[in-house]
C-alpha cells in the first residue's frame, strides 16, 4: 500500500502517525481529533497547558487558521523568507480548539518536506503536531526509535535536522532558536 495513502487513511480514521520531518521526528493527528491529541499528550507525558503546533500544507491554509491582525504582515514576510522550513510562527488562531492551545493561539509551520505536505493536503491541509519524544528528552533520531512509541503508523524515513525555531508574532519574541538562527529572524521582527 502507498505510504502517503496509508498515513492519510490512518489520520482520517482518528489515528496518530509518527513522521520524519525536515526538522525532527514528529507525531501527527487531526486538529479535530481530541482523543488523538490526548493520546499524544499521554505518550509524551506533556502538560495540557503546553500547546501543540499545527503543520500546514501551504500559506493559504496558514492564513485560514489565523485571525487577521497587525502581525499578519510579519507572518507574510517571514513565510516568504523561511517557508517551507524550520520556522514555527505563533499567531492568534481562528477556531483552534482549547485542547490544542488553551489561549487560542496557534503555532503554524509549513515543513520543507514535499511528501509530508502531500499527506497534509490529503487530510484537508493541516494537522496537529509536536516532536516525537518524552517531554524533556531529545526528539527521537531514527525510525527504530519512533517504532517504540504507541502510534498507529510510522512513516518510513529519517528526520533531517534541528527542531524548528519558534517566533511569537504577537510579541515579536523568539521563543526558541532552532533550525533558523535568531540573527536571521530579527530583521523581520
Amino acid at each position: 500500500m502507498d505510504r502517503v495513502y496509508q498515513a492519510v487513511q490512518t489520520l482520517k480514521k482518528g489515528g496518530v502517525v509518527a513522521f520524519p520531518t525536515d526538522t525532527v521526528w514528529g507525531v501527527l493527528t487531526l486538529v479535530e481529533n481530541e482523543e488523538g491529541v490526548r493520546r499524544i499528550r499521554a505518550m509524551k507525558g506533556r502538560d495540557e497547558a503546553k500547546p501543540l503546533q499545527v503543520l500546514v500544507a501551504d500559506l493559504e491554509v496558514a492564513l485560514s487558521l489565523s485571525e487577521p491582525g497587525p502581525w499578519r504582515e510579519k507572518l507574510l514576510r517571514l513565510a516568504e523568507a523561511f517557508w517551507p522550513g524550520g520556522l514555527t510562527l505563533v499567531v492568534p488562531g481562528r477556531d483552534i480548539p482549547g485542547y490544542i492551545s488553551q489561549d487560542g493561539s496557534v503555532g503554524l509551520r509549513m515543513p520543507d518536506h514535499e511528501v509530508l505536505r502531500e499527506v497534509l493536503r490529503g487530510v484537508g491541509g493541516y494537522a496537529a503536531a509536536t516532536s516525537l519524544n518524552k517531554s524533556g528528552e531529545p526528539p527521537v533520531k531514527s525510525e527504530e526509535e519512533a517504532r517504540a512509541f504507541p502510534v498507529d503508523y510510522v512513516f518510513p524515513g529519517e528526520a533531517l535536522g534541528l527542531a524548528s525555531s519558534v517566533v511569537d508574532l504577537r510579541t515579536g519574541e523568539v521563543l526558541r532558536e532552532g533550525a533558523i538562527p535568531k540573527e536571521a529572524l530579527l530583521p523581520y521582527l
